[in-house]
């Protein structure tokens, strides 16, 4: 009889035991597969962030053409759009963006023969009429020759949220194209006395640039041929950024011919891309 009942204990024992881990795996369960209510949703990705192509003026069209498919590179199927705006601040948009172009380029054209100061107000003036017009938030600045100089008296007066998220300076004449201030291919900072009345004043200026802001300046040297743009003003811009920036990268694109060279110089796309992405 005491076999009996200590053996209907011991099964009751083990029985209990059973049933709590039965129960606390389906507790567990039910709070693994509970469903929680989704707050907010950031998808980064699709997030339209356009590059602005601010060239040269003096670019001829197959020029514009051979610059905008090399940066495209990868990107080609995003669209093309033009923004241009008049001395008198009209503003006309030629083209369309689909939902898909969450990268897209817009060429901005200013008028001629204008300051750089009022190319400076005119440029805002676009920007804020294509965020407008486009839905864009933040947006990369890709600029080329004098337009450059253009693009760095921009950042140097706009404010922070018109500030492009990065500036792209290619073959800029920071310190002009004369070979007597200029050391002809020396990378290193233009002395303070050799250096123009254009690059002194942005560097007085460089303080209101926004520091988070990330610059690449990029700059052709010919091998084996003249080479019109000093290397050294070229890369003159890295007295201006680089004391100011946290992120300030410069290169340096071998070609066979001029400075023009630059323009349909394959690595230039890639350069671009690998700085932006």
């Amino acid at each position: 009889m005491k076999a009996t009942t200590k053996q209907v204990l011991t099964g009751a024992t083990w029985l209990v035991v059973l049933l709590a881990m039965i129960g606390g795996t389906m507790l567990w369960q039910q709070q693994v597969h509970k469903s929680k209510p989704v707050t907010t949703i950031t998808v980064t990705s699709t997030e339209r962030i356009p590059m602005v192509l601010l060239l040269d003026d003096h670019l001829t069209h197959n020029q514009i053409q051979q610059l905008t498919a090399h940066i495209q590179n990868s990107s080609a199927t995003q669209a093309l759009v033009t923004a241009k705006i008049t001395a008198t601040g009209t503003v006309t948009f030629k083209g369309q963006l689909l939902n898909s172009d969450n990268r897209p380029y817009i060429q901005v054209q200013l008028p001629k023969n204008l300051d750089s100061n009022r190319q400076t107000h005119l440029l805002k003036q676009l920007l804020t009429a294509a965020r407008q017009q486009f839905k864009f938030r933040r947006f990369n600045l890709v600029s080329y020759g004098r337009s450059g100089l253009t693009a760095t008296n921009y950042v140097e007066h706009t404010t922070t949220s018109l500030s492009p998220q990065h500036l792209v300076l290619m073959a800029t004449p920071f310190n002009g194209a004369s070979r007597q201030s200029n050391n002809r291919r020396q990378t290193t900072p233009v002395a303070a006395k050799s250096q123009t009345a254009t690059l002194a004043k942005l560097i007085a200026h460089r303080h209101t640039i926004d520091s988070k802001m990330q610059v690449l300046i990029v700059a052709g040297k010919a091998i084996k041929a003249d080479q019109p743009l000093p290397l050294q003003s070229a890369l003159a811009g890295q007295s201006i950024f680089k004391p100011v920036v946290k992120v300030y990268q410069q290169k340096v694109l071998r070609s066979w011919r001029t400075q023009s060279g630059l323009l349909n110089n394959h690595q230039i796309g890639n350069t671009i891309q690998t700085f932006i992405n």
